[in-house]
């Protein structure tokens, strides 16, 4: 199980959907599948309190934020405690998102993990961010989630034709489709199909509907850290670099009790994934990124920066600390 990246909260880039031009060349030489879509997701195919099952290799947050350059405005109260969100701090947020036109909800937090990102590291959208910054613990607001500041405008340059016998034989107008481009997984509903042909719709079902995300700021803390320890240095000059295919053995062990849940040595091959583009989990999206080729090291992982307080099947139980130790074999 390699730890790759599926988490339920508000991520940034979940469903930001490639042009068309680019869709029609994947479609040719990759797969489809039906499947069923969760609105549930602004964030990332990396960021954090989204979990998804096995195969687990690599899902957090940052390394390091002391050196992020950025400037840190911490507001505490009586008891020390921070309470106002700022740049460079976590923050926690019950949420709704609501169809403004309908005030059908497309989803919330309601019997979920909060919604979890730290302030200024696009795990979510721009108007997310900017809305929360400033909210002092227990404050609620409601943010307008539209347009560019939410799932984008409905583009017809992203809707195209296929072939009939490119697509699953039940595809069905209506239905959501699957494939796997070249930056992660994409997502297409199916408009009509004729005997020769299939339209698909690659805009998010959500572009060009305004969206009202209702929230509450439960806490504020200091991120979590991420811990790279280098066990045999790599070539100190050859760096992933987002976007780039990896190839890497892993071991993953519980950092309380040590036991293994994941070894690409046991299984005799190497797993290989795309860095950068939310495939895995973020803490190999960032902690991968500070390795050479051939460099072996350690990623020590907090549970925030994992699978959270929902854990991962039954091999990673919530709240869990992970650690992996990792080799960078190759760099595509």
């Amino acid at each position: 199980m390699a730890a790759r990246r599926a988490q339920n909260g508000i991520s940034r880039s979940r469903f930001v959907f490639v042009a068309a031009v680019a869709a029609s060349a994947w479609i040719s030489k990759m797969g489809m599948q039906a499947g069923t879509i969760s609105f549930a997701a602004l964030r990332s195919f990396a960021p954090t309190n989204r979990f998804a099952g096995i195969n687990l290799a690599a899902l957090l947050r940052p390394v390091s934020r002391t050196n992020r350059g950025m400037a840190i405005s911490v507001a505490a109260s009586a008891d020390g405690e921070l309470s106002t969100a700022a740049v460079g701090l976590e923050v926690k947020l019950q949420f709704k998102l609501t169809r403004v036109d309908n005030g059908d909800v497309i989803d919330s937090s309601e019997g979920k993990a909060p919604l979890q990102f730290v302030c200024g590291d696009n795990d979510v959208f721009p108007a997310i961010e900017k809305g929360v910054i400033g909210m002092n613990a227990g404050e609620s607001k409601d943010i307008p989630l539209s347009g560019d500041d939410g799932y984008g405008e409905w583009d017809k340059e992203k809707v195209i034709g296929v072939p009939v016998e490119r697509m699953p034989p039940d595809a069905v107008p209506g239905q959501m489709l699957t494939l796997q481009g070249e930056n992660g997984p994409m997502m297409a509903r199916v408009l009509n199909r004729t005997e020769k042909e299939a339209m698909l719709d690659f805009n998010h079902p959500l572009a060009g509907v305004d969206i009202s995300m209702a929230v509450t700021l439960l806490s504020v803390s200091k991120p979590p850290q991420l811990v790279v320890e280098t066990l045999s240095p790599g070539d100190g000059s050859t760096y992933p670099k987002a976007g780039d295919k990896l190839t890497m053995h892993y071991t993953g062990t519980l950092a309380e009790t040590g036991a293994k849940f994941d070894s690409s040595l046991d299984r005799g091959e190497p797993f290989s994934f795309q860095i950068g583009v939310g495939q895995v989990i973020r803490g190999w999206d960032v902690g991968v990124m500070k390795m050479s080729l051939g460099e072996k090291a350690v990623l020590k992982i907090p549970s925030a920066m994992g699978y959270g307080e929902r854990g991962a099947g039954e091999v990673i139980p919530p709240g869990a600390d992970l650690v992996f130790e990792v080799e960078l074999l190759k760099i595509n």
